[in-house]
């Protein structure tokens, strides 16, 4: 997705779930790196929607000064806590790729630049025997540095990925996650249900059969919440 879908999909969501998503963020970083620092990654899953419908329900709680949002108002706390919890994760998406993404390369070009200081001054300073292995040394050094390079410049992150954390492997959660992102933009209702169902049955083997029904439950919502391209 690109710059301008993301923000189309904040679109959907009114001033007070993008101000409750923020904080939903920033409890879930809080959270992962305190209490919850040794938990389960299938807890992360959900960990921001259980949030999203906690900090919505106690504000809406409040803003009407009645127990509603607990009661017959309970179908719209879900779905705006829902809500809330879709655009937390956009939040963590839009942090991956575009702005820590970033941080990355950047720093990753300064080490190089130092590393190419350093080389010259070595190279200066050594013998004329050391120089083959040196160059032979420097020569793979560049090959793997612009194949990872390249493999950074041309991938993408796909904002269903933080959902597949724990349940599918790293290696291939990010092209099942493009996968799910593709396959979902022309199907709706059941057939969007099913199409992720067995999507996930094959690239998340090791979930259980309830883990798998509420993970496909999660991730076909929000597939169908985000932006059509």
């Amino acid at each position: 997705m690109s710059a301008i879908q993301y923000l189309s999909a904040f679109r959907l969501y009114g001033w007070d779930v993008l101000l409750l998503a923020g904080a939903v963020s920033l409890l879930t970083a809080l959270l992962k790196k305190t209490v919850l620092q040794n938990a389960p990654k299938k807890l992360y899953v959900f960990l921001p929607f259980a949030l999203g419908i906690l900090l919505y329900a106690v504000w809406r709680a409040l803003v009407t000064l009645s127990a509603e949002p607990f009661t017959t108002g309970l179908a719209a706390t879900l779905e705006g806590g829902f809500g809330c919890g879709c655009a937390a994760t956009l939040y963590y998406v839009i942090y991956e790729q575009f702005i820590r993404k970033k941080k990355t390369d950047a720093e990753s070009g300064t080490s190089a630049a130092d590393g190419e200081g350093e080389s010259g001054g070595n190279s200066e300073s050594g013998t004329a025997a050391d120089a083959p292995d040196a160059a032979d040394a420097s020569d793979t050094g560049a090959a793997d540095g612009e194949q990872k390079e390249a493999t950074s410049d041309t991938g993408t992150f796909s904002p269903v990925a933080p959902l597949l954390e724990g349940y599918v492997p790293e290696e291939t959660r990010e092209a099942v996650a493009q996968a799910l992102e593709a396959g979902a933009r022309q199907k709706t209702g059941e057939a969007l249900r099913a199409f992720v169902r067995t999507t996930l049955l094959s690239a998340a083997p090791a979930a259980t059969e309830a883990e798998l029904a509420l993970l496909s439950e999660l991730v076909a919502a929000y597939l169908d919440a985000l932006p059509k391209a």
